[in-house]
């Protein structure tokens, strides 16, 4: 006689699933202060008199000075096609990064000031310009050093009314040294 699955089971399947995802392994935070270094690659959208959709490629390195607080500091760059129109743009931003890094998963979130260089045809015309750049997003540790995850920032461009005036979504890769535990990965 074999068991027939009841209607209970893709629930119970669920179930297992989600709770998997929410306990923590063994690849939660360190302590002490850590040095990260990420990549990242996504979408980049300018919104000026019409919008522009673009690629973005970027990288970021953060000193965290616990498991919650660090310094922040960013470079990217963006590449814009569009109907005739062709620019780049360099952005730079160095701030504060809040994350709460006490399991696998780590939220986060930043708050920069920033500095955007457009050049070629299109986009805006008062180039360089000045900004504020908010961002979220979270990463998986996949160990206590190695970690992926997702990131969307909103630009704001000083003298823009459109908000936001500028969008990056993207994955990221990351590395992290940690400092003062000879025991430490």
């Amino acid at each position: 006689m074999t068991a027939r699955p009841t209607r209970w089971t893709p629930a119970l399947l669920a179930a297992v699933l989600v709770g998997s995802l929410c306990v923590p392994t063994t690849a939660a935070a360190f302590d002490g202060p850590s040095l990260r270094a990420d990549a990242e690659l996504g979408y980049a959208g300018y919104a000026a008199k019409r919008r522009y959709h673009g690629m973005f490629a970027g990288a970021e390195s953060a000193l965290m000075f616990d498991g919650f607080w660090g310094v922040r500091a960013g470079y990217g760059y963006s590449l814009h096609r569009s109907k005739g129109d062709a620019f780049d743009v360099h952005l730079a931003s160095i701030g504060v990064r809040y994350q709460l890094d006490v399991f696998e998963y780590v939220p986060w979130v930043d708050l920069s000031p920033s500095f955007y260089a457009f050049t070629g045809d299109g986009g805006v015309e008062n180039s360089p310009l000045f900004g504020f750049v908010a961002g979220l997003g979270f990463d998986r540790l996949l160990d206590p050093s190695w970690s992926i995850g997702v990131a969307a920032r909103y630009h704001q461009l000083f003298g823009e009314d459109r908000f936001p005036a500028y969008l990056t979504l993207s994955i990221r890769l990351g590395y992290r040294w940690t400092f003062g535990d000879d025991f430490a990965p």
